[in-house]
């Protein structure tokens, strides 16, 4: 245990986790080692699994997040026409490359889960191919990532109604709301309900256009 409590008293004692960076490697992964020994209780969490592969490959938990939300991304654009491509970028990224690409990495890294990734890049595809400019894409985007996304799932019921109660027997109050606050719902009106406890009820909502837009890209397989 010796190795562990080096480190800790190394970290102690100075305030820049850069000191770190100065520290033998074999130590290092002595002290990694311990505390997989020492966690081994855990092992079943995904975490520790996601740590010890990182730290073996050598790469930090920022590049190996970046790395797999860029992936994502790719495969959610990969198949756009070649020639909404070349209309798009010509109207919207030549010549500003470096800029376009440098938010595109910003979006994709404030993310808070690696599937919004996936979803961005789908909507980069509906966006080109609907001729919309680059920021409604980033726009729409930034409104996914204000969004819990499992919430999102519930986009389904709209696809066989067009409005919804706010008291219903499908979606919590609290996703309704949820939906609506993050702008993905437009009010359209009040149901007074029936005669019966279980009848829908109050404030009606319909997806607004961002609603829509995600929905047609969203599919089961993403959540």
């Amino acid at each position: 245990m010796c190795e562990i409590e080096m480190l800790k008293n190394h970290v102690e004692k100075k305030s820049d986790v850069e000191s770190l960076m100065g520290l033998d490697i074999d130590l290092t992964d002595k002290v990694i080692e311990q505390l997989m020994e020492n966690l081994g209780m855990c092992l079943d969490f995904p975490i520790v699994r996601v740590f010890s592969t990182i730290h073996k490959t050598g790469k930090s938990f920022y590049d190996y997040k970046i790395y797999v939300r860029l992936l994502k991304f790719y495969l959610g654009c990969k198949d756009i026409s070649k020639e909404k491509r070349d209309k798009f970028y010509k109207k919207n990224v030549f010549n500003k490359e470096e800029k376009i690409g440098y938010r595109i990495i910003q979006l994709l890294e404030s993310q808070d889960v690696d599937e919004k990734a996936l979803l961005i890049g789908k909507l980069y595809v509906y966006c080109v191919e609907k001729e919309y400019d680059i920021k409604s894409f980033f726009r729409i985007s930034q409104i996914v990532q204000k969004c819990y996304f499992d919430d999102l799932e519930y986009l389904f019921y709209w696809e066989s109604k067009e409005t919804i109660c706010a008291k219903n027997k499908n979606i919590p109050q609290e996703i309704m709301e949820s939906l609506y606050s993050n702008g993905l719902l437009s009010e359209r009106g009040y149901d007074g309900g029936g005669f019966s406890e279980d009848d829908d009820e109050g404030v009606e909502y319909a997806l607004s256009k961002c609603g829509q837009i995600i929905l047609s890209v969203i599919n089961e397989d993403l959540f």
